[in-house]
């Protein structure tokens, strides 16, 4: 998959965006402070940037495995093996 750069992080940070507002809004209509309201959609809202970013990082980010020495000399004989 190609995704243009940042484009997961940028929905990410929408996404929480729009769960930091839900959530300071479900926090009033519960009977809760607007600081308490206000503090909790703000740990939301860091939450889901973090797992934006993250997500964004998993994706951006090419992770070679490493091979194993014994199947690197196998791939270097052309798949046959010494024995």
């Amino acid at each position: 998959m190609n995704f243009p750069p940042f484009a997961v992080a940028r929905y990410g940070v929408y996404l929480a965006l729009f769960a930091a507002v839900m959530s300071a809004w479900l926090g009033q209509r519960a009977g809760a402070s607007l600081d308490y309201a206000l503090l909790r959609s703000v740990f939301v809202f860091v939450i889901f940037t973090a797992l934006g970013f993250g997500a964004e990082a998993v994706l951006t980010v090419g992770v070679h495995p490493i091979e194993h020495p014994a199947q690197a000399a196998k791939s270097d004989h052309g798949g046959e093996s010494d024995e």
